[in-house]
């Protein structure tokens, strides 16, 4: 700042070091001063922070402690985010206590659920049905019930907004109380009308000609919950992460990753192997990174068992180099909490190829996911059928030859060729043979539809 302002405002820079300016800036600043001191207000020195301002930084505050994922307590507790607001406004505001945090965050919610039941009134009277989209949350022993409704505007726009989140831990999972729970949060929102009278054995019913489709993952409660709908769809990711599961489950391939979570799982609980493996990438002038943990349930989480075996792709001449200067830490080193160690866990040079062609493969799978992922702009149907495809052309045993980084790769390992065998059969039998003409038919429809494809030219079979 200093070298900018020397350069390009060389006026100002010489008034800003010349001693006489410096001198009478400062005994201006010392009479401003004794003049607002004897004014003896505070609102001569600081301008006056009105009740809504007051309000309105609370507002922000919540805002910002919701969606950093801070703790609602942080203003109230941490004494060094309090300073910050007491050296800007001198004591003249204090950030909000849990109590109003609380307050605040009811009010957003209000204003959230009033805005969503405005859009779905706008929709009613365009003659637009909305879709849903749900799925039950459970960490920590807190269950969450998530429903989302989705639709397209005339511009073939997305749009998405909460309809609720309802807390389930209380609540058996089963279909009946999970088709409960969204009529009432869908009725709530304005979307149709639900109402039950239990002591008439009467009531209305509205939801199910209000909704144009549902979307959820493959769990038999919420989908036996949702089929009261007109049309219901599995989400395609979903579906997709179970199909994953087929490859993993070989038994070669389950044995390999199993053997990658113990080397992690060592690698982050032993402090000295840790040390040592940072001081082995180190010289080898590759980035210090410590291997990713894959969560235990491939089905929904084979993303992680994708990225950390490509980390071991990437750190292969590390780890190697790592059991050859290291052979008594392998063994010594503090036991897994399962009790194994190191050297339980190593990796044969056939082991290492099994890693290293299926994180090739895996790579494919997970950019096919994220395409599917979608955006909060555009719908995803018309994409389904292409990336699809182009998923089914690749796990076909004839094609050996895939792009890594561009740079052809070829898969020889039989045990990842069987893997994709296996992936194959599912996935055609998940995706076609177990699929509603109907539904195809949609997907079809959304594909030709889509002018992003319009210079391209379809092949059936």
């Amino acid at each position: 700042m200093r070298g900018h302002v020397s350069s390009c405002h060389k006026d100002n820079y010489c008034k800003m070091i010349s001693p006489t300016a410096s001198t009478a800036s400062e005994s201006a600043d010392t009479e401003e001063a004794a003049s607002q001191a004897k004014k003896g207000t505070l609102e001569a020195i600081l301008p006056r922070i009105t009740t809504s301002q007051r309000k309105e930084l609370h507002r922000r505050i919540t805002l910002w402690l919701v969606r950093r994922k801070r703790p609602l307590t942080l203003p109230e507790n941490d004494s060094e985010f309090r300073d910050i607001f007491d050296f800007i406004f001198a004591g003249g505001y204090v950030p909000p206590t849990y109590k109003l945090v609380m307050q605040q965050m009811l009010e957003l919610s209000s204003e959230g659920k009033e805005n969503v039941r405005s859009a779905m009134d706008l929709l009613e009277r365009e003659v637009i049905s909305p879709s849903l989209a749900g799925d039950i949350w459970s960490e920590g022993g807190i269950s969450i019930f998530g429903v989302l409704t989705y639709w397209i505007d005339v511009e073939f726009t997305l749009f998405e907004r909460l309809v609720s989140a309802i807390p389930f831990s209380a609540v058996r999972h089963t279909a009946s109380e999970i088709q409960s729970a969204t009529k009432k949060a869908c009725s709530d929102m304005h979307i149709g009308l639900y109402r039950e009278d239990l002591a008439l054995g009467d009531g209305v019913d509205t939801v199910d000609e209000s909704v144009h489709c549902t979307i959820s993952d493959n769990a038999s409660n919420i989908i036996s919950g949702w089929d009261c709908f007109f049309d219901g769809y599995e989400c395609c990711n979903h579906t997709l992460a179970l199909i994953v599961k087929a490859f993993l489950e070989h038994p070669d391939i389950q044995g390999v990753f199993k053997k990658l979570r113990g080397m992690t799982t060592h690698f982050n609980h032993s402090v000295i192997g840790g040390k040592l493996l940072n001081d082995c990438q180190k010289r080898h002038n590759m980035n210090v990174t410590k291997p990713p943990h894959q969560d235990n349930d491939t089905r929904t989480g084979w993303g992680g068992a994708c990225k950390q075996a490509t980390w071991y792709m990437r750190y292969q001449v590390v780890i190697q180099m790592y059991d050859i200067e290291n052979p008594v830490n392998a063994s010594t080193a503090v036991p897994n909490p399962d009790g194994s160690v190191y050297k339980d866990h190593r990796l044969d040079l056939l082991e290492w190829y099994i890693v290293k062609e299926s994180a090739y493969f895996l790579t494919y799978v997970m950019n096919a996911s994220n395409i599917l992922q979608g955006t909060t702009k555009y719908p995803t149907a018309s994409l389904i059928l292409p990336v699809l495809g182009k998923v089914a052309h690749y796990a076909e045993a004839t094609t050996p030859l895939l792009k890594f980084e561009n740079a052809p790769v070829e898969i020889t390992n039989e045990s990842v060729i069987h893997g994709r065998k296996l992936l194959l059969t599912d996935f055609i039998s998940r995706y076609f043979n177990g699929l509603q003409d109907c539904k195809l038919e949609d997907w079809c429809i959304a594909t030709v539809l889509d002018p992003r494809y319009k210079h391209f030219t379809f092949h059936c079979g």
